[in-house]
């Protein structure tokens, strides 16, 4: 079930939990995450507010770099369960929520919460998944997530316009039960042998240990200039639809959708490949591929384009994460991975908040057209820099794959 039989033993135990773990998260957030934004417009909020609930996931990052520190001889899998559960519950308040500034704070609150597990999470899917098999696993995971959002947020469009868009009071909190549900089951999750690590004083000793991989240094900087380039033109893509092809709502929709399904798709052959393949060198690939996003956007003057472009974006952009997260799980020692995902989260996070700014700033000045020209000549650059990294890998090289015992 779930392809699960694809495993070997040990991996298959996670994997049971984690894919389950991930189709109740997908429901949480196609239900709950996805529609945010648009709840607290219902209820009344203002422009500020509404900024503050769509960017606070991202900036939120900011903050896992302490959260690396905090969770580095704890227990792993705990570290990812309390916070996402108390995270989710929040949600269950709005059942009696109509003031969008109270709102707008249980969103920030579930977003603080919500990063506390990320540096853990990195820690646990390098403990639980056997190298030969780490990629392929995580990508059925992310299917069955991706597929479960999508579903939801079809069903949720539709329950939501209920009882004239009052029924998000039902609707949020059946989410949120669905994202403590797969709390819940991640905890089941079991990491054999978990080894206890010397305690970090200062976040100073986590920034000395990035310092001296050369190698991390720069695929970090190649990484960020490509996001950087990306996350320009991402804000800019809605409003070339509406103000240059004057798409309508329903077209619009369409294409979300093809998006959606194409990564999903994607998700089973990227991990067979990145376990196949060095998933840096597949990187390298990926990133030279997404510059054709906002180019085909650029040059655009009907939906042809377009509907390539969302194609692309769907399968380029789920091998981009996939790629970039193995990698680093592969770079880094295991005692230094939660502090090195803090540092890597960190900086999406200023990316996150700087890069989108940053592309509605030249769009003003400049035109939408030249601005995504711009977003494709700072990918491009992240992808040629990206050409030069080098792998140095600490895991080990022997494999016992075929017993499925995870090597330590």
């Amino acid at each position: 079930m779930f392809l699960a039989k694809k495993f070997p033993y040990y991996t298959r135990i996670a994997y049971f939990y984690d894919v389950r773990s991930g189709i109740f998260f997908g429901i949480f957030n196609g239900l709950v995450v996805f529609f945010a934004p648009i709840i607290g417009l219902r209820m009344g909020a203002n422009s500020l507010e509404v900024a503050v609930i769509t960017a606070a996931p991202t900036a939120c990052f900011l903050l896992t770099l302490i959260w690396a520190k905090l969770c580095r001889n704890g227990k792993k899998v705990l570290w990812v369960v309390f916070p996402t559960f108390f995270s989710r519950s929040l949600y269950l308040a709005v059942f009696f929520i109509k003031n969008p500034l109270i709102f707008t704070a249980i969103v920030v609150c579930a977003a603080v919460l919500e990063s506390m597990a990320m540096p853990a999470y990195s820690s646990v899917m390098k403990e639980v998944y056997h190298e030969n098999y780490r990629g392929k696993a995580m990508g059925y995971v992310r299917f069955f997530c991706n597929m479960s959002t999508v579903l939801a947020s079809f069903a949720g469009g539709y329950l939501l316009d209920l009882d004239n868009g009052t029924f998000y009071r039902f609707i949020f909190p059946a989410g949120a039960a669905f994202g403590m549900t797969s709390s819940l089951l991640f905890r089941k999750i079991k990491i054999r042998r978990e080894a206890k690590l010397n305690p970090l004083d200062r976040l100073s000793v986590i920034l000395n240990d990035f310092g001296k991989n050369n190698h991390l240094k720069y695929f970090t900087l190649s990484f960020f200039i490509a996001g950087f380039g990306y996350l320009m033109g991402v804000p800019l893509y809605p409003l070339f639809m509406v103000d240059e092809l004057s798409l309508s709502n329903t077209i619009i929709g369409y294409l979300g959708s093809i998006t959606a399904l194409a990564g999903s798709i994607s998700f089973f052959f990227w991990g067979h490949l990145i376990d196949r393949h060095k998933p840096l060198n597949l990187l390298k690939v990926v990133m030279l591929i997404a510059v054709a996003i906002p180019f085909l956007y650029a040059i655009s003057h009907n939906i042809y384009p377009i509907f390539i472009a969302s194609v692309i974006s769907g399968v380029i952009m789920n091998g981009w994460d996939l790629c970039w997260y193995n990698h680093i799980i592969r770079e880094v020692k295991k005692e230094h991975t939660p502090g090195i995902f803090g540092i890597q989260y960190s900086l999406i996070g200023i990316r996150g908040l700087i890069a989108p700014f940053a592309g509605t700033i030249l769009y003003q000045h400049f035109g939408i057209r030249i601005t995504l020209i711009a977003s494709a000549c700072v990918v491009m650059t992240g992808g040629v820099l990206m050409q030069f990294c080098r792998k140095k890998v600490y895991t080990p090289k022997i494999q016992v794959a075929t017993s499925g015992i995870r090597a330590d």
